[in-house]
C-alpha cells in the first residue's frame, strides 16, 4: 500500500476567512497538492481530520471539489477522518453517513490490492481532547475479527500516544489502554494520525503510529519551550507499506496560503495562561 497521508486542513465555508486571521486554509491545501502532483501509484489519501475550522457544510464541499479529483487522477481511495474542530453529523448529511448509519464517522474504506482504511472518529461535540465509545471499540473489534488480505490501516484524529507540550497533553485521546486491547493481535499494520500538527512517532499495542504534520500550520513542539508556538508551513507524508516494516518519509514546505509569506514569523505564540484557558474551552 502507498498512502499520501494528509491532516488539518482548517477549511472555512466562507471563502473569505482566514484561520488566525492569517492563513487561507483552501490555498495553503492546494499548493500542498501541486507539489505532490508527481507521486506515481497511491493506493489511497488519507485525512486524518480536523478538516473542517467551522464544521459547515459549504467546507466540506469545499474539501471534496479539492481532493477528490486529485485522488481520482491517481486512481487513488479517499478516506476522511473526523477531528475536534469537525461536525460529524454535518460530514454525514453532506458527504456520506458513517457505516454504523449514524452521524459518526466510523467506516471501512477498502483499496483495490486487498488492503483497507479504517476510518475511527475521536471526535468529541465541544471539545478538543478525543474519545471513543464503548460502542466504537465493540465496532472495530468486529471488523478486524476478519483480517484484509493486505492489511488494515487505522485512521483516527486524536493519535493514541501521550502529546509532546503542555497543551497537546490536555488535548490528547483518553482510554488508550482499552484501544490497545482491541488492536492487540490484530492485522493493522500502522496507525496514521493528525491534530498535533507536527511530525511524531510512537507505538500502541506494537502497532507504528504516525503523526503528519499540519497543512494549515506546523507546531513547533521543541524550540517554543514553555509556549506554544506554530508556524505558516505545511507538511505532508507518504506511506509505504510493504512486507516489511512500514516506511513513512515526511516533507514540510512553506505555507501556499500564508498571506504575510513570511514562514519564520509565528501564526501564534500562546503564553502558559492562555493555554490554560484554551484547555479549560476545550473540556479538559
Amino acid at each position: 500500500m502507498r498512502i499520501l497521508h494528509l491532516s488539518d486542513t482548517h477549511l472555512y465555508g466562507d471563502p473569505a476567512a482566514r484561520h488566525y486571521d492569517r492563513i487561507d486554509t483552501a490555498a495553503a491545501l492546494r499548493g500542498l497538492l501541486a507539489r505532490f502532483d508527481r507521486i506515481e501509484g497511491l493506493d489511497a489519501i488519507v485525512h486524518t481530520g480536523d478538516a473542517s475550522e467551522d464544521g459547515t457544510p459549504g467546507s466540506y464541499r469545499l474539501l471534496h471539489e479539492i481532493l477528490e479529483p486529485f485522488a481520482a487522477a491517481q486512481g487513488a481511495a479517499l478516506a476522511v477522518v473526523m477531528g475536534n474542530h469537525d461536525v460529524s453529523a454535518a460530514y454525514g448529511a453532506t458527504i456520506a453517513l458513517g457505516d454504523r448509519g449514524t452521524a459518526v464517522q466510523d467506516r471501512v474504506v477498502p483499496l483495490a490490492g486487498g488492503g483497507r482504511i479504517v476510518v475511527l472518529d475521536s471526535s468529541v461535540p465541544g471539545a478538543g481532547y478525543g474519545h471513543l465509545e464503548p460502542e466504537q471499540l465493540r465496532w472495530l473489534a468486529e471488523v478486524l475479527a476478519q483480517p484484509a488480505a493486505a492489511g488494515t490501516v487505522l485512521a483516527i484524529h486524536h493519535p493514541p500516544l501521550v502529546g509532546a507540550t503542555p497543551l497537546l497533553r490536555g488535548l490528547d485521546l483518553d482510554g488508550l489502554d482499552e484501544l490497545a486491547a482491541v488492536l492487540e493481535g490484530s492485522d493493522v499494520r500502522i496507525v496514521l494520525s493528525g491534530h498535533y500538527h507536527h511530525a511524531m512517532t510512537g507505538a500502541i499495542a506494537g502497532i507504528p503510529v504516525h503523526v503528519v504534520p499540519g497543512i494549515t500550520n506546523v507546531v513547533d513542539p521543541v524550540a517554543a519551550g514553555a509556549r506554544e508556538r506554530s508556524l505558516a508551513l505545511s507538511g505532508a507524508s507518504l506511506v509505504e507499506l510493504g512486507e516489511s516494516a512500514p516506511r513513512v518519509a515526511t516533507s514540510v514546505f512553506p505555507s501556499a496560503g500564508d498571506t504575510l509569506d513570511a514562514p519564520g514569523t509565528p501564526v501564534y505564540e500562546f503564553e502558559p495562561a492562555q493555554v490554560a484557558a484554551i484547555l479549560e474551552a476545550a473540556g479538559r
